[in-house]
């Protein structure tokens, strides 16, 4: 087996080691009006080391005072030098008298702060009242580096400590932060003293606080598994608590399972859950108070769609696994945040899966994420799971489907390979060992390889130590027998030499048609350590049967089989035969291997063809998935074969659309009931002239009256999307007074968002473009305008022409953000297919500062070149297989 190599110790910039922080007394005062704050810190400190100056994190922030004091020393000694670091966001805190090491002291500090509307740190978030007014909300992000925005303090994951927080506040707010209530006490001016409980030792990105006016749904868990039963709480703005009534059902059966799966109780005790309409990421974790986006937790159970449902299930599910995976043992450092995000995907759908077996949410899983890691991942651009990040400014381009989907793909391949009961087994020794402190990946591999008696981080730091992946390729001999080989799978085709000197573990799980009757094992679970091997498969697999690599599509590869061996699978596929995994495996490997040139493009499309009577919405979905990947590296393509790519397109959803119609049933499949929407949606922006006329039928009923019942929830989206991308003015106006309407379900909103810019009107197109930067639309949403507009020619090169316009001020309002500056560059320039556009994209960024989001940037250019290499390549084929296949 190949070993990656070995690196140097990774640099960080990290704050000196001479004081280290054991216990913080935070105390804030904000005003919701003045947008503004006044706070004192006093930090609990031991000196390691001499000194005669701290350092500590602090940025945005005006400090009054600062003093340290300690039983050696006579009296408070004061802070003489005030040294701000702005590129470091520290502050040196100079002393004229040396502190001795071994001194247990305070240092206390007094600063202001800003409310910023910029959704990190400690900032304000609006909405309007029942009487329209606009009132405002505190909270915080603080995920990854913006606690020092809130208040100075030891900003670095590994510096844990125990927080008080005190929040003075108006009489007729609610205060909440990550412990229960202390006491409350009145103070002058209809203000209140509230004082929380001591946290655990924790980080500081965990911190969290909010103050507004909230309303809550409250219940308790059973108690089996977490020794009580734990208070659980949604709060959300006035008059919506009712829409917690799903998260707050989901929350309760959640902290009981993996209490359960981690064998350690919930240690705190109560969890909070608020919705904050001003939220730039979907959910942060928090300790006990978990913020999300609007969205991402309320629902109306009656009217929502079976999407919202899952979403806020699984979004509720992986907030709350990080309870235990992140926030009772908390990765050392930044360039370890798949240990956090990583295995949060994976378990929260396990929880999800448990919760809801009926979803088939492992299958979604395949679609959502492991192809989803797959795609970003062969580029040259990506970065392995574990990434140094040595700067704090690179923190934020790394929360991307590397960490995330690729991290939770290792983490099932692993599971599946070890088994999940051992595997859990090795999860609760890693977090019995380092609750209340930090840890690494090789810490996660020591416990899962005494739990297994295998070497696990063997085997495992090839896949979170390299970047990419392998493509199996596989040669059919004599006698049975294939060999299979493997190189690094780079989705432009043209892998180097230096770049494929790396090879990979990889379980094979070989199925065959020797397993088709009972489909429960796999006839070959041989692992691949080397460039290639022979296996021998069961006698007349070759001659009279099948095989296929990778059963239920685990292993994270790519499989190239021979032309004549995709046929045959593309029949066992239209039997039935195989399992939805595995048929959503071939799927998606056909189309990766189509954008690289190691397959035909004519060969995928075949594939399609032959689906058309599959059943499974998640396959569906694969093949949607493709044809739009397709369709936009096409668009540069002559009118007729647009048009016969869109005829295809409708020739697969039409029938399917026909068949399940235009009424959900009562208690029908939920499966069913999504698939009705994929197909109703995708024959409607095909051209399927009875879906069109349908979609326009609805959007003027619920023109009329808004709360009509005439549009089935679920279907909500085809409306929207196929009336307003088929219509005209009217269609558009509609879709934007609906999202304009703020009585109207959020989830339905920012779908009628997402359809303005499915418009086919240039001049509705520069509306929308205009339209998403009035302060008629949340700046967490503007990017929603922009998703269909840019799978069009004109509203390609539109966003385009607008994101260059804007670009100044997207940099001032999303400077500091987490990652919105990176989702922009994606959704302005990825989407042309051309040398010269991608030279175009490089020109206009050549001297700006593009640090904060040039990973973004370089997959984005990655993206427009292997799509122009995928057109020259392929163009004449497919142009050939659609003259023979679609009239």
């Amino acid at each position: 087996m190949c070993s990656p190599n070995v690196e140097p110790k990774e640099e960080r910039e990290l704050l000196p080691t001479t004081v280290v922080p054991r216990h913080y007394d935070l105390s804030l005062t904000p005003d919701l009006v003045k947008h503004t704050y006044h706070g004192h810190v006093s930090i609990d400190l031991d000196v390691s080391e001499s000194t005669s100056q701290i350092i500590l994190h602090a940025t945005y922030l005006e400090i009054e005072k600062a003093t340290f004091s300690s039983d050696s020393l006579d009296g408070a000694l004061p802070a003489t030098k005030f040294d701000f670091n702005k590129e470091n966001e520290t502050l040196t805190l100079g002393f004229d008298q040396e502190i001795k090491a071994g001194t247990k002291g305070k240092l206390s500090l007094s600063f202001t702060g800003i409310l910023n509307n910029e959704m990190a740190g400690f900032y304000r978030s609006s909405y309007k009242d029942a009487e329209g007014n606009t009132k405002y909300l505190g909270t915080t992000q603080f995920e990854p580096t913006s606690a020092r925005r809130a208040f100075p303090c030891f900003d670095e994951p590994k510096l844990k400590a125990t927080f008080g927080v005190t929040l003075v506040v108006p009489e007729n707010l609610t205060a909440l932060s990550n412990m229960d209530e202390k006491e409350t006490t009145k103070e002058e001016n209809g203000l209140k003293r509230v004082v929380f409980n001591d946290t655990p030792l924790m980080s500081t990105y965990l911190l969290a606080f909010v103050v507004g006016e909230f309303e809550y749904v409250e219940a308790f868990t059973s108690g089996e598994f977490n020794e009580k039963p734990i208070r659980c709480r949604v709060y959300t703005l006035p008059g919506e608590k009712e829409k917690g009534t799903f998260a707050l059902d989901v929350a309760t059966k959640a902290l009981e399972f993996f209490a359960d799966k981690f064998g350690i109780a919930y240690p705190l005790p109560k969890l909070d859950q608020i919705a904050i309409p001003d939220f730039e990421a979907g959910a942060m974790e928090n300790w006990g108070l978990v913020t999300y986006r609007t969205v991402a937790l309320l629902i109306n159970p009656k009217e929502s769609r079976i999407k919202s449902r899952q979403r806020v299930a699984y979004v509720v599910c992986h907030e709350l696994a990080h309870q235990w995976f992140g926030n009772l043992v908390t990765m050392e450092w930044w360039s370890e945040l798949w240990l956090n995000e990583g295995f949060a995907t994976w378990v929260g759908t396990l929880a999800v899966d448990y919760i809801y077996p009926e979803w088939n949410s492992w299958t979604t899983f395949i679609v959502d994420d492991f192809d989803r890691a797959l795609q970003l991942d062969s580029k040259r651009s990506s970065h392995p799971i574990q990434v140094p990040v040595p700067r704090s400014s690179q923190i934020t381009q790394i929360f991307d489907a590397i960490s995330y989907s690729k991290g939770a793909s290792t983490i099932r391949m692993l599971s599946s390979f070890i088994g999940l009961d051992t595997f859990l087994k090795g999860i609760r020794q890693y977090l019995k060992k380092h609750k209340y402190n930090n840890a690494s990946t090789d810490d996660l591999w020591s416990a899962l390889s005494d739990a297994s008696g295998q070497d696990v981080s063997k085997f495992m730091n090839l896949w979170t130590k390299q970047v990419g992946y392998p493509v199996l390729t596989v040669t059919e001999e004599e006698n049975d027998t294939i060999r299979i080989r493997q190189n690094r799978f780079i989705s432009s085709g043209d892998v180097n030499e230096e770049e494929d000197k790396n090879l990979w573990w990889v379980p094979l799980n070989i199925l065959t048609s020797a397993d088709d009757a009972s489909q429960s094992s796999s006839a070959v679970t041989t692992v691949l350590t080397q460039r290639e091997t022979t296996i021998s498969l069961p006698p007349g697999t070759l001659k009279n049967g099948w095989y296929k690599l990778n059963k239920d599509t685990v292993g994270i590869y790519r499989a190239k089989y021979p032309e004549e061996t995709i046929k045959r699978l593309a029949g066992v596929i239209e039997s039935g035969t195989l399992s939805t995994p595995d048929r959503i495996g071939i799927i998606s490997d056909l189309g990766a291997l189509a954008i690289s040139g190691m397959s035909k493009t004519s060969n995928m499309l075949t594939l399609f063809k032959s689906s058309v009577n599959e059943e499974d919405d998640d396959v569906w979905e694969a093949m949607h998935s493709n044809i739009s990947l397709l369709s936009i590296a096409w668009l540069d393509q002559p009118e007729d074969i647009l048009e016969k790519l869109k005829t295809f397109r409708r020739n697969l959803f039409s029938p399917l659309a026909k068949k399940l119609g235009f009424v959900v049933k009562k208690g029908e499949d939920n499966m069913v009931t999504r698939l009705r929407a994929r197909a109703l949606t995708s024959a409607g922006t095909a051209g399927d002239t009875e879906v069109i006329a349908k979609a326009q039928e609805w959007l003027n009923a619920i023109a009329a009256d808004p709360n009509t019942s005439a549009v089935p929830a679920d279907l909500i989206e085809t409306m929207f999307v196929v009336a307003v991308g088929q219509g005209g003015k009217e269609e558009y106006e509609a879709a934007k007074k609906y999202y304009l309407d703020e009585s109207n379900p959020i989830d339905q909103r920012l779908v009628a968002l997402q359809a303005i810019g499915s418009t086919n009107i240039p001049e509705l197109m520069d509306d929308a473009l205009e339209f998403a930067l009035s302060d008629k639309v949340r700046g967490q949403d503007v990017h929603t305008c922009l998703l269909r507009l840019s799978l069009t020619p004109v509203g390609r090169e539109k966003v385009w022409q607008w994101y260059k316009s804007n670009y100044d001020t997207f940099i001032k309002r999303y400077g500091d953000s987490m990652s919105y500056l990176g989702i922009l560059v994606r959704l302005a320039a990825s989407r042309f297919s051309s040398e010269e556009k991608a030279r175009e994209v490089e020109e206009f960024f050549v001297g700006k500062d593009v640090s904060r989001f040039d990973r973004a940037l370089s997959q984005s250019l990655e993206s427009i070149r292997t799509r122009a290499g995928w057109v020259s390549r392929d163009a004449e084929d497919v142009k050939e297989w659609l003259d023979v296949n679609v009239q």
